[in-house]
């Protein structure tokens, strides 16, 4: 062989051994990857199958009423100890449930979503009972209305079929300084609650609801088919309720929404700005401003074409309270019964009523038993206006006065005894044979103004059909008000200490719909949409 073919014999075997090297990293790295793809591949399945378990379990949880159509999250796994853990979440509210099932098993990360229509559950009942306030319209905004828990008879959320406020008619509006205590409700007015107002309990709105800045704490019912404004809060954090029911559309302009949402209505509703912290169902349309709605939402997003418009409570009408007594010492039967006596005021009696020698401590101070006082025939009515005014009237017996009005000016309201009382104040309607408060003359408007205060021993029941009118940002009441007309010039800070006018129920013991909730047990849930989803991010 010459030195020239050994050199090419050379060449040619460094050649197939760069040839093998090559086929064997690439062989290696062949089977490494095919390895790994092969692991990745069991991880996912495995994942995957957990969620799928994950979302089988709690549907059937769901369905049979052992996991509450509440929010709520929990873990579970697929078989036994060993096997891959699930995560779940579930966001229940306004006629939709999403349940989302998340596991991770190494570097696998699946996430599936399951959305449910949700129908059936038990009719809400009706509302009933007058509440704090029942007043058949509604005068000015309630500005400077704040409650007064410490010195209530009893908690509003605790007085069956109560409310902070019963408008049959009129607007309820409201800002800065004012707390409603329990729900309000509108039969067919509007609510107009701006910055710095705060409703503890339900609102249910008959006309169109503007939430502008101010808070419900529960949940908002606006049946109407208008576009409604939220553009303050309903809901609290880790709230059962908080959710949103309006019979037309909706504006999401930078509100908070800590349950769900539903828009009945055919037309277009817009989410700018803000949260949704449950789901969101629709019949008609809706779009954005630019914030994806997906951001906006955080649980399902749902169409529902045949969706109804929400049902509102209803609303008690209005109740004629009468006075007729058999004579000038014999009150109506259904006072008589209860222990009370009556005395005709007339002539020169009616001086402690009204007027410069207005003293009516005097009258009440010292009675024997519960004492009606009917003063209808004194033209100066119940007025401690005059002669300075700052007039006490201490009481040691219930009374109750009735009279064609009363203004009552820097009025101390005391009990005399150190004991509670209850002090009637009852402008009769002037035609009980027509709907509606009748404020027929001599009848004409009352109020407590000029600081007067009430005793916290003391509870006053006020019955007109005329307009009562509290007109002092520092003045104090306690007891209930059943009213034509409601209107608040300044303000007032109220207790709560419900009374009955004898002989009358206005529907006290009949509960409240509390406008939304529901456990799972007689619920049907129907699946409208089962897909995977992108896996929450660190």
């Amino acid at each position: 062989m010459s030195r020239d073919d050994a050199g090419s014999t050379l060449v040619a075997v460094l050649i197939v051994m760069l040839v093998l090297t090559i086929g064997g990293l690439t062989l290696g790295a062949v089977v490494v990857n095919t390895s790994g793809m092969l692991v990745s591949s069991g991880d996912r399945t495995k994942a995957q199958a957990a969620v799928d378990a994950g979302i089988a379990a709690q549907t059937a949880r769901l369905e049979s009423g052992d996991l509450p159509c509440a929010p709520v999250s929990g873990t579970g796994r697929v078989d036994g100890t060993g096997s891959p853990a699930y995560g779940f979440t579930l966001i229940c509210g306004g006629g939709v449930a999403t349940l989302t099932a998340t596991a991770t098993v190494g570097a696998a990360d699946v996430s599936r979503q399951a959305v449910f229509a949700v129908t059936g559950g038990t009719e809400p009942p009706t509302a009933g009972g007058p509440g704090l306030f029942y007043t058949y319209g509604m005068g000015t905004r309630l500005n400077s209305y704040v409650f007064d828990d410490v010195n209530s008879e009893v908690g509003i959320d605790e007085f069956t079929g109560s409310a902070g406020v019963f408008a049959s008619i009129g607007k309820i509006a409201c800002g800065t300084g004012s707390v409603f205590p329990g729900d309000v409700y509108s039969k067919t007015g509007d609510l107009q609650l701006d910055s710095g107002c705060l409703i503890k309990g339900n609102a249910y709105i008959g006309g169109t609801a503007d939430v502008n800045g101010g808070t419900i704490e529960g949940t908002l019912v606006a049946p109407k088919d208008v576009n409604h404004t939220i553009a303050g809060t309903v809901g609290i954090t880790g709230g059962s309720e908080g959710n949103v029911f309006v019979g037309g559309t909706f504006t999401l302009n930078s509100g908070t929404v800590y349950g769900s949402a539903t828009a009945s209505g055919a037309g277009k509703t817009t989410l700018g700005s803000g949260t949704i912290r449950g789901n969101f169902r629709y019949r008609g349309s809706y779009g954005v401003w630019g914030t994806p709605a997906t951001t906006i939402v955080k649980g399902g997003i749902v169409r529902d074409s045949a969706m109804t418009a929400p049902t509102l409570p209803e609303i008690p009408a209005w109740q004629d309270v009468t006075f007729a007594p058999v004579n000038t010492t014999t009150p109506p039967k259904a006072w008589a019964d209860e222990g009370w006596k009556l005395t005709t005021v007339t002539g020169t009696a009616c001086a402690k009523w009204s007027g410069n020698s207005a003293d009516v401590t005097s009258l009440a101070g010292a009675l024997t038993s519960k004492t009606i006082f009917d003063i209808r025939a004194c033209s100066g009515a119940f007025d401690t206006n005059a002669g300075g005014a700052n007039k006490e009237v201490k009481v040691n017996r219930d009374i109750a006065v009735i009279a064609n009005r009363w203004y009552l000016s820097g009025t101390k309201f005391k009990s005399a005894d150190g004991n509670p009382h209850t002090i009637f104040l009852i402008t009769p309607d002037g035609n009980p044979s027509a709907a509606g408060p009748q404020c027929t003359s001599p009848a004409g408007d009352s109020q407590q103004l000029n600081d007067s205060t009430v005793d916290p021993k003391i509870a006053i029941y006020i019955y007109t059909p005329c307009l009562m009118k509290f007109n002092s940002g520092i003045a104090t009441f306690r007891g209930q008000v059943y009213s034509g007309e409601l209107a608040f010039g300044g303000g007032v800070k109220v207790a709560f200490a419900p009374r009955n006018v004898p002989g009358y129920d206005f529907g006290k013991d009949i509960e409240p719909w509390p406008g939304g909730g529901g456990g799972g047990a007689g619920l049907v849930f129907s699946l409208v949409s089962n897909r995977d989803i992108p896996a929450a991010g660190p």
